[in-house]
């Protein structure tokens, strides 16, 4: 630890050994609250960042999850302190509907009023779930959602640090790079635009085979209320950045307030409503482009454009709306 606080760099390895120690209990909570200011203070290098998660998903709860083929996972970092409604969970359903096999890690919410195991609750998922049960309903169902409390006990050890910063740490990225079911695609929103190339770099370094990190204009998602700056890894290791407008792909422009979220219960009842075709608008809009991008991320759609047709005509079909009820049955049987 003391390279770290000499302000010099990690090697992939010694990261990994590093942040093993803290999450085996093995460091003081002053010498742990120290890395992490100190790391905050430096900034974390690829290198350090791709040696951190692997120790994290080296003491993960595994999710044995068996499909050939893309597996995604939606999450974001968090953090941006806007609050949306929930938008990626309500695209699980569109993109499960269409073929792609999703295992969501995610969490309760942090700095807003829903996160995804908020709102899935509020939906009548019952998420206490063993790693074989979640594997199945990946299998049968299309999506799982992984409960990241559930599937990383050793952030026992680091929750009280993290609690006394108060302060965003190294966590608020590794746990979207930690999916215990092995996801090799990956579509990742961040809070900071300057960690959208960073982070694509960690994740071609974690083996994930086609990636998007996102920041939308203050959310971590894609927006329709303005430009959303996109790094892409490929399947050939080729990782390029863009923007996407929402006017340049067929989607309107909006106000950020048409996208406001509330308690997880009134949530629940805009992602029902928004399945059943009952919301158009702005909602609507920023489902259909995640959507249709995760569907270009897993291979369903030729592009992002050919993406968001597809999600628009399995929201008109119905079924999007099937997949929530096929999806919350199955989490409710024993």
């Amino acid at each position: 630890m003391g390279d770290v606080f000499d302000g010099q760099t990690l090697s992939q390895e010694r990261a990994e050994m590093v942040m093993g120690h803290l999450m085996d209990g093995e460091l003081s909570q002053m010498q742990a609250a120290a890395l992490l200011a100190a790391l905050r203070t430096r900034g974390e290098t690829v290198d350090e960042i791709i040696g951190f998660a692997r120790a994290m998903r080296g003491r993960a709860v595994k999710v044995p999850v068996r499909v050939s083929g893309p597996l995604l996972d939606t999450c974001g970092t968090g953090g941006t302190g806007v609050n949306t409604f929930n938008i990626s969970t309500a695209s699980l359903f569109v993109l499960a509907s269409g073929g792609v096999k999703v295992a969501k890690h995610g969490n309760r919410a942090v700095t807003r009023k829903s996160g995804a195991a908020d709102v899935l609750e509020a939906l009548g998922a019952k998420l206490e779930a063993t790693p074989e049960r979640l594997a199945r309903s990946v299998e049968e169902v299309g999506l799982a959602f992984i409960f990241a409390r559930a599937h990383h006990p050793a952030m026992k050890f680091v929750a009280p640090i993290r609690a006394d910063l108060r302060a965003r740490t190294i966590f608020n990225s590794l746990g979207p790079l930690t999916n215990p079911a092995g996801a090799n695609r990956q579509l990742l929103g961040v809070y900071d635009p300057a960690l959208t190339e960073p982070l694509a770099h960690v994740l071609a370094g974690l083996g994930v085979e086609r990636a998007m990190v996102v920041y939308g204009d203050g959310i971590d998602e894609l927006t329709v209320c303005g430009e959303t700056r996109v790094t892409e890894l490929d399947e050939g290791g080729v990782i390029r950045s863009y923007t996407v407008h929402p006017a340049h792909v067929g989607l309107g422009f909006y106000d950020r307030l048409e996208l406001a979220g509330g308690t997880p219960e009134e949530n629940a009842v805009t992602i029902r409503a928004l399945l059943n075709g009952e919301i158009h608008g702005a909602k609507r809009d920023v489902v259909l482009l995640n959507a249709g991008a995760a569907l270009y991320l897993a291979d369903k759609a030729a592009d992002i454009e050919a993406g968001i047709a597809l999600a628009d005509d399995l929201l008109n079909s119905g079924a999007a709306a099937e997949k929530l009820e096929v999806y919350l049955e199955f989490t409710q049987r024993a």
